[in-house]
């Protein structure tokens, strides 16, 4: 009874989750890559198996001449939704972003090297001590003195801010504050705050943050100026399934995706370039 797998035991859960993503992305599994991966005795590993092939009967395939448990044609994930993401993790050693474990690879020494490359983009950092009194200060309500650089007016200076939510904007995190010496909301970028302090002055509880608690919804379609091969390319590339598709997103985080996707801020400015998608309305969520 001591091997006997239970789905509900989150270890038993991982281990098989594993078994259908090695049968997905590498089409067969055998014991071995659960003693492997998970240290466990090999009679646990083949209950495993057994209970895995109780829950896809029809979809995994047993060939003795290879000793290993093979998909099927029929074979459809049951457990897990595929990540390209894991498989590398899992499959070729490589990281791009997704924790995961290392199975027994059947490759040449060196030669899953060969196989999969990641660009190295430079990581944005933060001061751990100056974010850490921020997050704080956002849980407590509270308003802080931060010491902020800024690109765009090329000052450093003193703020007193009362940070009330956190964003992340693709590549970097914002602290959405009330900037009570400016007496507006801004963004503040994480990674540029040099210091930060809790505040001894008294500041009045800021203003509804209206950019930040209304929703928009945009409306895209693929670029017009695109050719029908690019538009149907762009189409299945982002999984849509009509002509257009919309994005829920918050007022104050517009300009973010925007400028994820290479859309102009305005809708009737002209990019030097095409982007692949064009506004077609940009409305206030009902």
């Amino acid at each position: 009874m001591g091997n006997l797998t239970n789905e509900e035991n989150w270890a038993a859960r991982e281990r098989l989750r594993m078994i259908e993503v090695l049968l997905w992305w590498r089409g067969w599994v055998r014991r071995g890559d659960l003693l492997d991966c998970f240290g466990i005795s090999a009679a646990q590993a083949s209950g495993d198996i057994q209970r895995f092939l109780e829950l896809n009967r029809n979809g995994v395939i047993y060939h003795p001449n290879r000793k290993r448990y093979e998909a099927s044609e029929s074979f459809t994930c049951r457990l897990h939704r595929p990540s390209l993401a894991e498989a590398v993790t899992l499959l070729f050693g490589q990281n791009p972003g997704s924790a995961g474990l290392a199975v027994r690879s059947e490759l040449a020494p060196g030669q899953s090297g060969d196989m999969v490359d990641i660009v190295s983009m430079p990581q944005r950092v933060s001061n751990d001590r100056a974010v850490r009194v921020l997050v704080m200060a956002l849980l407590r309500k509270e308003a802080v003195e931060a010491r902020y650089v800024s690109v765009n007016s090329s000052s450093r200076k003193t703020r007193t801010l009362m940070p009330r939510a956190l964003g992340y904007d693709g590549s970097r995190w914002h602290a959405r504050c009330w900037d009570a010496d400016q007496q507006e909301w801004r963004d503040y970028v994480l990674g540029r705050m040099e210091e930060c302090k809790w505040s001894r002055k008294d500041v009045d509880e800021p203003p509804a943050d209206e950019d930040w608690n209304t929703f928009v919804v945009l409306k895209l379609k693929p670029n017009a100026s695109l050719s029908k091969e690019a538009k149907a390319a762009i189409k299945m590339d982002y999984g849509m399934t009509s002509d257009t598709m919309e994005i829920r997103v918050r007022k104050a985080m517009v300009k973010y995706l925007r400028q994820n996707l290479g859309l102009p801020w305005d809708n009737n400015a002209k990019e030097p370039w095409a982007p692949y998608f064009q506004v077609v309305s940009e409305k206030k969520e009902a």
